[in-house]
């Protein structure tokens, strides 16, 4: 039995489309996780733009810790047909998937793992974890590199 709170959780208008088609397509599979993730869906807030909610979004990173641990994981939460790497994504078909969807920065969130055995999850960062540059990060330093290279002045090696 979880007695941990469950937090308020907020999704974007556009990821709940593409999440309530997929848990919808879940329970017709019988998926297990399918139950958890439509109990989530029903109970979150819809919001026209999650950008400035600060809370776990669909192909976007997220860094937490399990059951109070010291070890931070981050993962990018993915639809089922996206996922690729177990290091890299976390299906939202997967007990881990469904409950952070939506959960705000710093939020604890309790879930059963497939196993049976009771979880909680705290949301550390929406932020790439170190090392790793976003495309948003990738696109913002090549225009960077773009007008610096409009500048004038000399260019590569220079002779003596």
């Amino acid at each position: 039995m979880m007695h941990e709170q469950l937090p308020s959780i907020r999704i974007g208008a556009n990821d709940f489309y593409l999440l309530k088609l997929a848990a919808m397509r879940a329970v017709e599979e019988r998926n297990s996780v399918s139950h958890f993730l439509v109990s989530e869906l029903e109970r979150a807030e819809v919001v026209e733009s999650a950008d400035p909610l600060r809370c776990v979004r669909l192909d976007h990173w997220v860094t937490f810790r399990a059951d109070d641990g010291l070890l931070l994981e981050s993962r990018i939460p993915v639809l089922p047909e996206n996922f690729r790497s177990s290091h890299l994504h976390v299906s939202i078909l997967s007990p881990l998937g469904a409950a952070l969807i939506g959960v705000p920065v710093g939020a604890r969130m309790p879930y059963l793992g497939i196993d049976g055995v009771s979880h909680v999850l705290t949301v550390e960062s929406l932020e790439p974890p170190l090392g790793v540059i976003s495309l948003q990060q990738h696109r913002a330093m090549r225009s960077v590199l773009r007008t610096d290279d409009n500048e004038p002045g000399p260019r590569g090696p220079t002779a003596a």
